[in-house]
């Protein structure tokens, strides 16, 4: 198959559909079941985060609570492989006004940090509504970063419901059947790092012939990255974003897969 073609099998609006609202069977059949991506519009109007979370609302909210989040990245060119390495910790205010009107990727509190922040951060949840037809009563793992931010290339090892709060975000989706292109070497994640980045895919030529598609996630909008599809993730803007795993159905291809 030439290039051109598989592009086009991954052309946006056949790959990465936009509903609106749909049912909990309209999501389960035609998406969560065939691991099919979509973009959900409309399921998370009302919710008073999409006004309010500004960065000085943030600050004032949690105020100087500490907070453990990824710092020093931009020195390690697998900052994502050593996040461990990475952990950094600062009252949230401070960490906000660190972020805030800046450009970059060197600090990033991210869903790998939930559970250290979730006392922190619980003052925020007053402001965030349900999404009862796909998930139980949960509140997702939380991203707050800066413009710039980026997570490499990797999959997950459950099926994930990213539910865009404020600023946009850029996510580069490759389908499964990609794998042979992704230089896959360490766990879930891929030598190649960016597919948008020219000097790096000149090391792995393969990927440039992985076929690919772009979604940009605005505030108030939902992007459902079934398990095993890689992506990358670019925030053009301050951003906060959730990430929820508690779906309805079963959601644990992780239990069998192997270690890291």
């Amino acid at each position: 198959m030439q290039v051109a073609e598989r592009q086009r099998l991954l052309s946006p609006a056949e790959a990465v559909p936009r509903i609106w609202r749909p049912s909990a069977n309209e999501f389960l059949e035609n998406f969560y079941a065939p691991s099919r991506p979509v973009v959900i519009e409309g399921a998370m109007e009302g919710w008073p985060a999409l006004a309010r979370w500004t960065p000085d609302y943030l600050a004032r909210t949690v105020g100087a609570a500490p907070v453990t989040f990824q710092g020093d990245r931009d020195g390690d060119g697998d900052f994502e492989l050593y996040k461990d390495n990475h952990a950094r910790t600062l009252p949230f205010d401070q960490f906000i006004a660190r972020i805030a009107g800046h450009r970059g990727n060197d600090a990033y509190l991210t869903a790998y940090n939930s559970a250290a922040n979730r006392e922190a951060l619980r003052p925020l949840e007053n402001d965030l509504g349900y999404l009862d037809d796909f998930l139980t009563r949960q509140h997702g793992m939380i991203w707050i970063g800066p413009a710039g931010t980026f997570t490499p290339l990797h999959f997950d090892l459950t099926n994930n419901l990213l539910a865009q709060v404020v600023g946009r975000k850029v996510i580069t989706l490759l389908p499964p059947s990609e794998t042979p292109r992704l230089a896959n070497t360490r766990h879930v994640f891929s030598d190649v790092h960016d597919v948008g980045d020219v000097e790096r895919l000149k090391l792995y030529p393969d990927a440039r012939f992985a076929a690919r598609v772009e979604v940009t996630l605005s505030p108030g909008e939902l992007l459902y990255i079934p398990v095993g599809w890689w992506h990358q993730v670019r925030s053009l803007d301050f951003s906060v974003m959730l990430t929820y795993t508690n779906f309805h159905w079963a959601n644990d291809a992780y239990v069998d897969f192997p270690a890291a």
